[in-house]
């Protein structure tokens, strides 16, 4: 409630740049860049009355002093993309009153460290050919170890957003030369979207404003429809909205059926290659060994007693290679990526027993290894290292390292 008050008095002092600074913390101690760039490249904004589709992203973020940031990016309404640069001022840093339950009781999260939580409000102005973004951001954080992290306690609650931005583009060209729309974005939840977001735990593009350039985010996520042209439908936005929209050498992606799999045709600066993928289950293509640059892989099914297909993109050829560790690799079910943590977690059950087993992945010298176990049985948890060894165990992934209670919030 409290955050909903801060966004709408954020609203309302927009028009003023000449406010009294408010610091619980001495801003001119902590690095906020990775914060501020928790979420890009955004894929949920709006820009005007109609709600029309606007992305961002974030290249970089620089400290410069005390409350000031340098930042690079660009955007994208349609097919128009932009480069900008600008800048964000910290201008207030407030300590967040803990929730409550019905009790009056404090609420505490029994998966990651329970921590203090404060509003960071940035004021911003980005600079573009066509035009100027500017307004403010609320963020959600905590300290810890002399850091400052995105709080995503309750990342997995219905409704959960988080880097608010909310402001105006005002256009200097043509005849539009001098107007000013409405320009907000942020990361699950767009502030200022209420007749466009009809989603109750997530974000739904209403089927009113669906053409405003939101058909690809809707089929990707919300098109369940049966049938093999759907699933090539849904397959293809899915790629579309995981593509490197800011990079003009990124790959573009392409899925066919084949003989009851799927292959993907990926185009890169280096030509044409297609890619083999051993069913037809949706090959996700995200970063999974963390190098900055998305991979090809599809997780495999005991059942099917298929061991999964990974590509990884090599920069320096600009092609995907096939990964053998990727077999090595113990799982039931979809593939978690922490990306904070950089590793991977995946898990095996074993119902019958009523054990539950929980798995984390490195990549390490070209290939991924175990990094550790955790093992869930009578509603107790026991870790082990990399080599078998017990070294904790509680009721609780906070009586863990901290890794895996950063794991079990995700």
């Amino acid at each position: 409630m409290k955050k909903i008050l801060v966004i709408i008095a954020a609203l309302v002092l927009l028009v003023s740049c000449k406010e009294e600074k408010k610091f619980a913390v001495n801003p001119a101690d902590y690095d906020f860049s990775e914060v501020l760039t928790n979420g890009t490249p955004f894929g949920l904004g709006i820009i005007g009355e109609d709600f029309t589709r606007l992305q961002m992203h974030f290249a970089s973020v620089t400290k410069t002093d005390a409350e000031h940031y340098a930042v690079k990016g660009f955007s994208k309404v349609w097919d128009n993309v932009q480069p900008f640069e600008g800048t964000m001022q910290v201008i207030s840093i407030e300590k967040e009153e803990p929730e409550k339950d019905e009790n009056g009781e404090i609420i505490t999260s029994d998966h990651i460290d329970n921590h203090d939580v404060y509003l960071l409000e940035c004021q911003y102005e980005f600079n573009q050919a066509d035009g100027v973004f500017e307004g403010k951001c609320i963020n959600e954080i905590y300290f810890k170890d002399g850091k400052a992290f995105t709080d995503e306690c309750y990342l997995g609650a219905d409704g959960y957003d988080n880097n608010d931005y909310i402001g105006t583009f005002t256009s200097n060209t043509g005849l539009t030369n001098g107007q000013k729309k409405v320009a907000n974005w942020g990361v699950y939840r767009i502030p200022g979207s209420d007749d466009l977001d009809q989603g109750v735990g997530e974000f739904v593009p209403s089927e009113k404003y669906r053409d405003n350039g939101w058909g690809t985010f809707y089929n990707s996520r919300f098109n369940y429809e049966e049938g093999e042209l759907n699933q090539l439908i849904r397959a293809n936005c899915i790629f579309e909205e995981c593509r490197q929209w800011w990079d003009p050498e990124a790959p573009k992606l392409d899925l066919e059926v084949v003989d009851n799999h799927f292959e993907v045709a990926v185009t890169t600066p280096a030509g044409k290659r297609t890619y083999h993928f051993s069913s037809l289950e949706q090959p996700e293509y995200q970063d999974i060994n963390f190098d900055g640059y998305r991979d090809l892989y599809q997780a495999g099914d005991e059942e099917r007693h298929d061991d999964g297909v990974c590509y990884l993109y090599i920069p320096q050829t600009k092609e995907f290679e096939d990964c053998p560790s990727f077999h090595d690799i113990l799982y039931q079910g979809n593939i978690a990526l922490f990306p904070s943590e950089k590793v991977i977690m995946t898990s095996h059950n074993f119902i019958e027993k009523g054990e539950f087993f929980y798995y984390l992945y490195r990549f390490e010298d070209g290939k991924f290894v175990h990094a550790g176990t955790v093992m869930e049985k009578n509603n107790i948890f026991y870790e082990y290292d990399k080599d078998g060894n017990l070294i904790h165990q509680g009721e609780y992934p906070t009586d863990l390292s901290r890794i895996w209670g950063v794991c079990f919030a995700g």
